[in-house]
């Protein structure tokens, strides 16, 4: 499999996960048990059989999400393929990572906030 094939395909795999993400924001939205409110988010690295839950508050969330090469991962290198991305950003209960090249490019592609309403 050459290198592209490989970074497209992983890309996808986070652009699902990202996506389940955009499904459930609005329901993780409106439970506030905690101040601040951390909702379930899973983890947005390129595993397939990754269910790994990810503690965010939505706000930390939507700054994840302002670049489409952004993703969160579970704060482990487990979690990180750094020949694709790079970590940009290390909390606690998550880390930030950023696409580089056909990755990146990959991802922009696959982000549903910048996919006109008809690709969706």
């Amino acid at each position: 499999m050459t290198g592209d094939n490989r970074d497209d395909r992983l890309a996808k795999n986070e652009s699902l996960f990202r996506e389940h993400n955009e499904r459930i924001e609005p329901h993780n939205a409106v439970h506030t048990w905690v101040n601040p409110a951390f909702a379930d988010w899973i983890c947005e690295c390129a595993d397939e059989g990754c269910s790994v839950p990810v503690r965010l508050t939505v706000a930390e969330y939507e700054a994840v999400r302002l670049k489409a090469t952004r993703f969160l991962v579970a704060p482990s290198e487990d979690h990180v393929m750094p020949d694709a991305e790079c970590i940009i950003r290390r909390e606690e209960r998550y880390w930030i990572v950023e696409k580089r090249g056909r990755a990146a490019e990959v991802s922009e592609k696959f982000d549903p906030r910048s996919r006109q309403p008809s690709e969706r």
